[in-house]
């Protein structure tokens, strides 16, 4: 006779349990997956605003310089306030289409591109500022294109209800800095078309950069294991018998 028995009493009740990996949801694979796919008629608004700034760099001094001498900073805090809206909206229970982490990839890369456009341009054009200011670095806004870059990352995240509150933000940034006097007029519409491209290139570059920093499954990933109850006659005693495959 077998030291251990099986107990058919106790087989009735075995129990096979799967453990498998956590694999987290894709994003990617989601109903926003659309929204990653790259369309040219996206480019038609920002495209616009660049061109129209662009132009403007030969009439800057034309096209606004309305400082009234009263001036507010408000333009330097609330640049920023899209952005920490697109981050953080999710956590408070707003319905959003990526997790946070993804949520905090997208707006990393869509600032990477803002600030690289920008200062690329500003240190190329020289376009002087309006006012008694001697900087040369006035086209194109930076402030506008960080403002936008946010509330146009909102819109895509949270739809045009909470997307028209921060695009509200940006034009409001926009105009402030034109009546601060530290822009002109054509440098706002620049910045504002540079943002929106910006948050626009990094959800092209989603897909890829997911695929880049996501840890590839490994084949047959799957772990088993058996839990069967066993009874030992001699010390009349219960346990369990466990085997696993991984």
């Amino acid at each position: 006779m077998n030291r251990f028995i099986l107990l058919p009493l106790l087989v009735l009740v075995s129990f096979r349990l799967m453990a498998q990996d956590i694999v987290l949801t894709d994003s990617l694979t989601d109903t926003c997956a659309e929204e990653h796919k790259f369309k040219a008629r996206q480019l038609i608004v920002p495209g616009a605003l660049v061109a129209v700034g662009s132009v403007g760099v030969a009439f800057y001094d034309k096209l606004g310089d309305w400082g009234t001498g009263t001036h507010t900073k408000v333009d330097n805090y609330i640049q920023y306030a899209p952005v920490a809206a697109n981050v953080f909206l999710g956590c408070l229970g707003v319905k959003h289409k990526h997790n946070f982490v993804d949520r905090v990839l997208i707006s990393a890369t869509a600032y990477a591109v803002e600030v690289a456009l920008v200062n690329g341009l500003k240190y190329t054009v020289c376009e002087p500022r309006p006012g008694t200011d001697t900087k040369r670095n006035s086209f194109p806004s930076g402030h506008t294109a960080t403002v936008f870059t946010g509330a146009e990352l909102v819109r895509k995240e949270y739809g045009w209800g909470i997307g028209s509150a921060a695009y509200a933000i940006a034009v409001a940034t926009g105009v402030l800095r034109v009546y601060n006097n530290r822009h002109w007029c054509n440098d706002v519409l620049a910045g504002a078309g540079i943002g929106i491209l910006s948050a626009n290139v990094a959800y092209w570059l989603y897909p890829l950069e997911k695929k880049l920093f996501t840890p590839k499954k490994k084949k047959g990933n799957a772990a088993s294991m058996m839990v069967v109850p066993t009874y030992e006659t001699g010390h009349h005693t219960i346990g369990l018998a466990f085997t696993a495959v991984l």
